[in-house]
């Protein structure tokens, strides 16, 4: 899959099974050999190992086969450089292949060195590969000071919206998380059936049914044996992921390897520090499996994962599950009350039923009585104003003793 994104035409596949990678070739060397004279019958021009491979063995490799070595980290990076579009993406995918070139920079001038005349300058000079060394690095610190820029202007977009409940969605890369956000926000954000379609994160606002505003934001997806230098360089990116408030686990559940992938995203989001934050998964692509199937399906998750929810984001097939679950996961931070408001308050009712989950209301001739749900956050900012029409019943006021909340 990681090919065809990057538009590579597959010839052959190759596989060997050894205890242990060789030292030199990674595969053993008569393998080398043998790899080398059938990339030649089949007119390929170049070989990629769905591994990373040290510098020492992508050098001894394109030595014996004489074709130019590319591994997963270095394909990876290639489809990063196609789909980055914008400034930050495109800082960032050049960070990480700085940072991955580095170490694998070849002394093709051994023979060359910089000698400048004049008192003082004259001696051994540096060697190019010093000086292209020296550069990378000089370019390494100017990327990641314009990548801090970049951060901290986000972080100020994200102050802005501090009061408002963060959704984040994340997932193995191509499980359908860009329309999931398109079907929950009504956006139109490009998709297509390819890896790493989406690197920059989208925020898009919503409304839930029980009054509550939220923000949801997609992310760059995951992948086995993801390139640390990507995981470092898209910080700032994956920033969303670690202060969200809900993380939507995004499953594709017609996958052979779900479970492997599922376990790719959580080791994922320990090493980012994200593991504790709340989760919901969300089981998509249900369209694609037999019914005897998904219902085997279902009834084995259920039992691993009961926090868990079935969808097709393609069909639209039990997607109010997804929005029930975000409503149960926002009700925990939630405070019940009681109110009873004269009618001529219009403001404060119309404020009440455009912000609050209304649980009941019952109107008579000066007043409206009001049972709400709504968020700690806004409570303590409208304390004032509620606490003047606010009921408490005997049941109310001894849990507020318990647990007082200004």
């Amino acid at each position: 899959m990681l090919t065809e994104t990057s538009n590579v035409e597959v010839l052959g596949v190759e596989k060997q099974a050894r205890p242990y990678p060789h030292s030199a070739y990674y595969i053993g060397s008569g393998k080398a050999k043998s790899l080398a004279q059938l990339a030649k019958n089949k007119q390929a021009n170049v070989i990629i190992f769905d591994d990373n491979l040290t510098p020492s063995q992508d050098r001894n490799l394109s030595k014996i086969t004489n074709l130019k070595i590319i591994d997963r980290t270095q394909l990876i990076l290639d489809i990063f450089a196609q789909h980055a579009k914008t400034r930050q993406s495109k800082l960032q995918v050049e960070l990480a292949q700085l940072q991955y070139n580095l170490s694998r920079l070849k002394g093709k001038w051994p023979h060359l060195s910089r000698i400048e005349g004049g008192i003082g300058f004259r001696g051994p000079g540096e060697r190019q590969l010093e000086v292209d060394r020296r550069r990378i690095n000089d370019r390494i610190s100017l990327l990641k000071s314009k990548l801090k820029f970049v951060e901290k202007t986000t972080e100020i977009k994200r102050k802005k919206r501090r009061n408002l409940f963060s959704v984040g969605i994340v997932g193995y890369t191509n499980a359908g998380k860009t329309t999931i956000l398109n079907k929950l926000t009504s956006s139109n954000i490009y998709t297509a059936n390819k890896l790493f379609v989406t690197l920059d994160t989208t925020t898009k606002g919503k409304k839930l049914s029980s009054n509550d505003k939220i923000v949801i934001s997609d992310t760059i997806g995951f992948i086995r044996k993801l390139p640390p230098y990507l995981i470092s360089s898209f910080h700032a990116t994956l920033q969303e992921v670690i202060n969200a408030d809900l993380l939507l686990h995004v499953i594709d559940i017609s996958h052979p390897k779900l479970y492997e992938y599922m376990e790719t995203v959580f080791t994922t989001l320990k090493i980012i520090g994200a593991e504790d934050n709340n989760m919901l998964l969300v089981l998509n692509k249900i369209d694609l499996l037999p019914k005897y199937q998904f219902l085997f399906m279902k009834k084995k998750l259920k039992m691993d994962f009961p926090n868990s929810v079935f969808v097709s984001a393609k069909s639209g097939e039990n997607f109010e599950d997804i929005e029930k679950g975000i409503i149960k996961v926002l009700s925990k931070g939630k405070r019940k009350i009681n109110l009873k408001i004269p009618n001529s308050e219009q403001k404060l009712i119309s404020f009440l039923h455009n912000n609050t989950e209304i649980l009941h209301k019952r109107y008579n001739n000066n007043f409206t009585r009001f049972h709400i749900r709504l968020p700690y956050t806004l409570y303590s900012q409208k304390f004032d104003l509620l606490r003047k029409y606010e009921i408490k019943t005997k049941r109310m006021a001894k849990r507020q003793e318990l647990n007082p909340y200004k």
